[in-house]
């Protein structure tokens, strides 16, 4: 191995090459930082047991969470916040949604529309009689931001 000069090059040249052999690509590390945050987020959320079969089948909060967002979502139509579900021995007793909404919205016509899906989720995860008990306890908070899909977004 022959020592060379560093001088010769640049001394910062050589630097920036030695980083670069040395720091892994970008991509790996928000990789393995977006799996590091996602494991921490699975690991902080409560997984109470709701329903089961009992045999394979086990219905948890965290799972009525997560359907409850998307099928609001995807039928309402808003930004959903936040779904917070309370238990006690297995049995849904409160159903919290936080949407955001636009100023020009009919708060009341979506809230009956955010309920009437959490009823529907409610009844198809835990049962119709479970379901409809919990659905009659359903509240709708509103943030009043006004929000855009991606698609519509000007760009200034």
């Amino acid at each position: 191995m022959a020592i060379t000069d560093v001088s010769d090059q640049g001394s910062e040249k050589w630097i920036v090459e030695a980083g670069r052999e040395l720091d892994p690509p970008a991509s790996d590390v928000e990789r393995l930082t977006a799996r590091v945050i996602d494991s921490a987020r699975r690991l902080s959320h409560s997984r109470s047991e709701l329903a089961t079969d009992r045999t394979s089948v086990v219905v948890t909060d965290r799972v009525v969470r997560r359907v409850i967002m998307i099928e609001i979502r995807r039928q309402v139509s808003r930004p959903v916040l936040e779904v917070a579900v309370t238990s006690e021995e297995r049995e849904v007793t409160g159903v919290r949604l936080g949407l955001m909404c636009r100023y020009d919205d009919d708060l009341g016509a979506l809230a009956d529309r955010a309920r009437g899906v959490t009823r529907e989720v409610l009844a198809a995860t835990l049962g119709e009689v479970r379901g409809a008990r919990a659905a009659s306890r359903v509240d709708v908070d509103w943030m009043d931001l006004d929000w855009r899909p991606p698609s519509t977004t000007e760009k200034n």
